[in-house]
């Protein structure tokens, strides 16, 4: 008797809290909470590049000064992606070397991140997830630390999401859908390479469950050709200045490597020297070398990349780290620890979310339906990718707006087990 009254408590305050976030209020202040609470982070975190940052601040001051896409004047590179340090650069050519409209662009990003999730989750799985996917977005610890971080996570995750939401706009034509999907393609392989590959994603659900097959694969091979056209002018510049053709950037043979060889951590290591000049030859080298030790035991080579695999997703403290000495000059080094002792559990209740979530939809929908969706197709895309490659916390940053949507729906699933929930999912005609 004392057990079913609780339950039945339970279940209404349940259902009260989600007929109270569920409606369009709700969303706006989730924007409103994104934009105040990255303000106030710019506000009293000053900017000190270190790491990753220092350089795309080195690479933006010599293409802003005229010396072009270099760490040394007279010493041109491509070992990076181009796209961040060069938006980066337009600010400081029109500003002068100062951090403030960069962090004014990094939270334009942030809101914007959060404001096309939801639309998205809106999509995808329908009103309700999106109002918490939006919540989720705008209180990650780690994605608000980044508005005071120079890095290409944000600008990232901001265009590649921007390549799904143009590519499931509804109402438009395919070939003006097609043409500005291309764009933001483009745009996000300037940042990070990995966004080559993400077309098909874009189009997989018209292709198979709206059963839209011609148009689908019409509008994805008309993106990726305005893709590469667009990147086509880097590529000639690198054949120009390397001798040999190089898409975006001369490091996925590095990085290959830097997860596979026999000294590999499974993370970031420096490179030897190998007395290579061309950046082409030597990130050829390299990845003949990581395919090489791979061969000799290919068993160790997959039992490494499930490693990472897990590994990839066991802390999110980068954002701390990185703005270590920013957060110790205005707060002194006592405030790192506890940072870190919310971002990373925050993080983990995510993640479990997202994984109960991808479990539920694997459990409700068909198998082609669920794994047809963009969460959970680019999760494992990502995973795959850095898996194999070399691993770090911010190397699941792309997939952090993904589990978003899993994990609100989970938490959904979770807290209303027995309420049909409003998932929007595309299902055969």
């Amino acid at each position: 008797m004392s057990e079913k009254p609780n339950i039945n408590v339970l279940a209404k305050f349940a259902n009260l809290l989600f007929d109270a976030i569920n409606q369009q209020k709700a969303g706006r202040y989730a924007v409103l909470a994104a934009l105040l609470l990255r303000t106030a982070w710019g506000l009293f975190v000053p900017v000190v590049p270190i790491s990753d940052s220092s350089a795309y601040d080195v690479f933006a001051q010599n293409i802003a000064s005229g010396h072009g896409f270099c760490f040394v004047p007279g010493q041109l590179t491509a070992f990076w992606a181009v796209g961040t340090a060069a938006i980066y650069s337009v600010f400081f050519s029109v500003f002068g070397h100062h951090y403030f409209p960069i962090v004014l662009f990094n939270i334009a990003l942030g809101v914007g991140t959060v404001v096309i999730a939801m639309s998205l989750a809106r999509t995808w799985f329908g009103d309700l997830t999106a109002v918490l996917t939006g919540w989720l977005l705008a209180l990650w610890p780690l994605l608000i630390q980044f508005t005071t971080i120079l890095a290409s996570e944000i600008l990232f995750n901001f265009c590649m999401l921007a390549v799904f939401w143009l590519a499931n706009m509804t109402g438009w034509k395919y070939l003006p859908r097609s043409f500005c999907t291309g764009i933001a393609l483009a745009a996000a392989s300037y940042i990070r390479p990995v966004g080559l590959l993400i077309a098909p994603f874009a189009f997989l659900r018209e292709a198979l469950i709206e059963k839209q097959m011609f148009r689908a694969i019409t509008s994805c091979a008309l993106s990726c050709l305005i893709m590469l056209a667009l990147i086509l002018p880097w590529s000639l510049r690198n054949q120009e200045v390397f001798g040999k053709f190089a898409l975006i950037s001369t490091n996925a043979g590095s990085n290959f490597w830097m997860g596979n060889n026999p000294q590999t951590t499974g993370g970031y290591m420096p490179l030897p020297e190998t007395g290579i000049t061309s950046e082409v030859e030597r990130d050829q080298y390299f990845n003949k070398l990581a395919w090489d030790y791979i061969r000799q035991d290919p068993l160790a080579f997959i039992l490494r990349t499930l490693k990472k695999a897990v590994l990839l997703h066991d802390r999110e403290s980068i954002g701390v780290a990185w703005n270590e000495k920013g957060l110790a000059e205005r707060f002194g080094s006592g405030i790192l620890v506890p940072l870190k002792l919310v971002s990373t559990p925050y993080w983990l209740l995510i993640l479990a979310g997202g994984l109960y979530g991808g479990f539920s939809l694997l459990r409700q929908r068909s198998w082609l339906d669920a794994l047809t969706l963009p969460p959970l197709t680019m999760w494992v895309y990502f995973v795959a990718i850095h898996s194999i490659v070399v691993y770090g916390d911010r190397y699941h940053m792309p997939s952090i707006p993904f589990i978003a949507m899993l994990a609100a729906y989970g938490f959904i699933q979770a807290l209303t087990p027995h309420k049909q929930t409003n998932l929007n999912l595309i299902t055969p005609k």
